[in-house]
């Protein structure tokens, strides 16, 4: 299994969570970290809400992992361990934190699953925090 929440969880744990709910429960901090972003400021930024055009932008600006919460609103970037927070108006999901990841196969905004991945893991590769920070910059300068 390649993929970055296999360095947190053993494959089979990680499959059993996705059997049961589709979504696996893996600490932050080890593996990776995640920056949790207001879906508002991701359309933002985007200059769009479209969910295709959403997926291509995030392809090119973020460079790596990213999930949707369609119930809470957020979007998270999959980042490096010990990422700094620039923005107030995300939160940085390390050491101490949980995030649901989905199976690697819901990538699709259509269906019941409450969250899907925008952009799938690809091995172990993971946004840039400077990737993320350019998006915000951009949202910023949107607004």
């Amino acid at each position: 299994m390649n993929h970055p929440l296999s360095a947190v969880l053993s494959a089979r744990e990680v499959q059993e969570q996705w059997l049961r709910r589709s979504i696996a429960l893996v600490p932050c901090g080890q593996a990776f970290a995640a920056i949790r972003m207001p879906t508002d400021l991701v359309h933002t930024a985007a200059r769009t809400r479209e969910p295709e055009r959403v997926r291509i932008y995030l392809t090119h600006t973020l460079h790596g992992p990213v999930l949707t919460d369609r119930t809470s609103q957020y979007h998270y970037a999959l980042v490096p361990p010990h990422t700094p927070q620039e923005d107030p108006s995300t939160r940085y999901l390390g050491t101490d934190s949980y995030l649901g990841l989905p199976r690697p196969d819901l990538t699709d905004p259509i269906g019941h699953h409450r969250c899907y991945w925008v952009i799938p893991p690809n091995g172990q590769r993971l946004c840039p925090p400077e990737a993320v920070t350019a998006l915000l910059h951009q949202a910023t300068a949107a607004r």
